[in-house]
């Protein structure tokens, strides 16, 4: 069942990719987005009921992005963090991130990113809802450098079956404010699913639209995939 679906998926990705390619215009772009996470608990806490979880842990990141139409990479990042449980409820993340990235043929851009998230959330029985805040410092080469700040609200829901939970479609928005600019710049949209594949690995798989109102590349549609592993 699950060769049945990467294969379904591969070939939605091919034929959406060829189609896009002859009706793309110059300021629209397809993309095919992968992100990997790895996380190693570093301190681990039990709560009163006798229910582990991580308190504190090392987050390695890995990001590649495939566009310009032709499946060319045109962003790629590598990243180092922490994720900090403070509570139930809460969360801090700081994360560096190095980004190369090109939008468009021969336009490059390489860029250090400081990020620090404040996360909210909580699931229920029959849906979740989290809102991370990140406010981010942007080094730049040969650009000015830029902060801004990104709200991202997510709701999910699971679906059972026999009381076991099969996958949870999301929907999420994430809104940009460049603060140095003084003006939002950036919405962007997903809807997909998120499925637990073993005890410490899950996978998004997701359909995105991303507005933004300046560069040259300024609608982008896309597929993407995220993968989250837990090393013990």
């Amino acid at each position: 069942m699950h060769r049945h679906a990467l294969f379904i998926f591969i070939t939605l990705t091919v034929l959406t990719s060829a189609f896009l390619t002859t009706n793309a215009q110059d300021d629209t772009d397809f993309q095919i987005w992968h992100e990997t996470t790895f996380t190693f608990p570093v301190i681990k806490e039990t709560d009163k009921n006798g229910k582990k979880s991580d308190k504190l842990s090392l987050l390695l990141l890995g990001t590649l992005r495939l566009g310009q139409n032709r499946l060319f990479p045109v962003d790629a990042r590598v990243g180092i963090g922490f994720d900090l449980k403070l509570n139930k409820y809460w969360s801090f993340a700081p994360t560096y991130v190095y980004r190369r990235g090109e939008p468009t043929r021969n336009a490059k851009e390489f860029e250090h990113r400081l990020r620090f998230d404040v996360s909210v959330g909580h699931k229920w029985k029959n849906f979740s809802l989290k809102d991370r805040n990140r406010l981010e410092y942007r080094i730049r080469h040969g650009r000015d450098d830029s902060v801004r700040y990104r709200n991202k609200f997510t709701f999910a829901f699971p679906v059972r079956y026999e009381d076991k939970e099969i996958f949870s479609p999301f929907i999420s928005e994430e809104v940009y404010y460049d603060i140095t600019a003084k003006e939002f710049s950036i919405n962007e949209i997903q809807t997909g699913i998120t499925r637990k594949l073993s005890k410490n690995v899950s996978a998004d798989i997701f359909y995105l639209r991303r507005d933004s109102n300046s560069g040259a590349i300024r609608h982008i549609n896309g597929i993407g995939t995220s993968l989250k592993i837990r090393i013990d």
